[in-house]
């Protein structure tokens, strides 16, 4: 994507970053939120908003935390990110994921609105670039699904599984809202799919498990070339 294309999504699109959820799978292992266990010397939450930054495509990036996760709120509050403009934050109603998703499109509707989880250490701009280039800006609501072979390989164990066209695929915990293209005043919002099949959408950390296969990758002195084979080979 040339940096003429990056500009004008920078004008278009805000990133919103999901960092409200209790974390409780991971409570049962660690005494630390989630958000904040560590993959070398950043937390989760980190490598998504770094990737967010280096992907240059936003006009600011925002993140909706809760009561549910008081210290990765503390920590997003005292960390300098260096970025411009700075790191919004938002606190959400914290009583579940659609809860603060419908306070999130109320609060930011003028905007075209790229919603991503924070438990997604592998992201890369490479990957919000790709995603960016393929996206339908006549779509009100557009979902990134992967097929679910990309997590069978690297034994995750995804949190929910449906079928479309005849394959299983998996919710990335990434969408795109533009509420502009509304045709009409129904609550209702008509959910599309793009399928992405890379694996930095792929691994979403919610067990112990998971945290130790994205550390796995992470620290393979050939990552960079590990996620090429698995995003070239991906169906």
């Amino acid at each position: 994507m040339t940096d003429k294309g990056t500009k004008k999504f920078n004008k278009k699109i805000i990133a919103v970053i999901m960092a409200g959820g209790e974390g409780s799978r991971m409570k049962r292992d660690y005494k630390t939120e989630k958000l904040l266990l560590k993959i070398r010397d950043k937390r989760l939450i980190e490598y998504v908003i770094e990737a967010l930054n280096k992907s240059t495509c936003f006009y600011k990036i925002v993140v909706c935390v809760s009561r549910n996760a008081i210290k990765t709120l503390k920590f997003l509050q005292n960390y300098s990110y260096n970025l411009d403009p700075p790191l919004e934050i938002i606190e959400g109603y914290g009583k579940g994921y659609s809860t603060d998703l419908s306070f999130i499109i109320q609060h930011f509707f003028e905007y075209i609105i790229f919603i991503v989880s924070a438990d997604l250490p592998l992201l890369s701009e490479i990957d919000i670039l790709k995603i960016l280039s393929k996206y339908d800006f006549n779509v009100t609501c557009q979902s990134i699904i992967f097929d679910k072979k990309i997590v069978d390989e690297v034994c995750i164990k995804p949190s929910m599984v449906f079928e479309y066209r005849k394959r299983n695929y998996c919710y990335s915990g990434i969408n795109i809202f533009n509420l502009k293209k509304r045709t009409t005043d129904c609550s209702l919002i008509r959910e599309k799919y793009l399928i992405m099949n890379r694996i930095g959408i792929a691994v979403n950390v919610n067990e112990k498990k998971d945290l130790h296969i994205a550390r796995n990758f992470v620290k393979s002195k050939d990552f960079a070339n590990m996620k090429k084979i698995y995003n070239n080979n991906s169906i």
